[in-house]
């Protein structure tokens, strides 16, 4: 049983390793007293069907207040995103106390299945249209395009 343990560990670390979180910073508020920046994890962005995927985080430079009145300073979630129709749906929440998404969550969110997502429009200049405009970069870009289809029967 300690064998199968360690090697589901080395599995998890090679993979985790193989593709480590990239965040790249994507845009930011100009507001001094509440500076909100958004990231994208460059590694996480693929191609789902008909939609983008990727791995999103916004970060305040002032503390927040989730639902259960508890204080964070950083959200990732999942985007998909229709690049044809210009919307946005997002899933799977994890709120951290600090403005890095490091240590345990104060808050999470289960990621839910794309038919129950609800896609919203983004307005132009808006967060929403610049993590659009910055993920949609990819959408032909065959070498990071795969299914999660594909990574299932793998």
């Amino acid at each position: 049983m300690k064998a199968i343990a360690t090697t589901l560990l080395l599995t998890t670390l090679i993979a985790q390793s193989a593709n480590p979180i990239k965040w790249e910073l994507i845009s930011k508020t100009e507001d001094p007293q509440k500076i909100t920046s958004w990231y994208v994890d460059i590694n996480s962005i693929v191609r789902e069907d008909d939609y983008m995927r990727a791995v999103l985080r916004t970060s305040w430079s002032v503390p927040q207040q989730g639902p259960d009145n508890t204080d964070y300073q950083s959200s990732t979630y999942i985007n998909y995103i229709d690049c044809t129709k210009n919307t946005i749906a997002y899933t799977g929440n994890t709120y951290f106390r600090d403005p890095e998404p490091v240590g345990q969550p104060v808050h999470e969110e289960p990621e839910q299945p794309l038919a129950k997502l609800k896609f919203q429009s983004v307005p132009q200049g808006s967060a929403g249209a610049n993590r659009v405009n910055f993920v949609c970069k990819f959408f032909s870009k065959n070498f990071m395009t795969m299914k999660k289809s594909d990574e299932k029967q793998s």
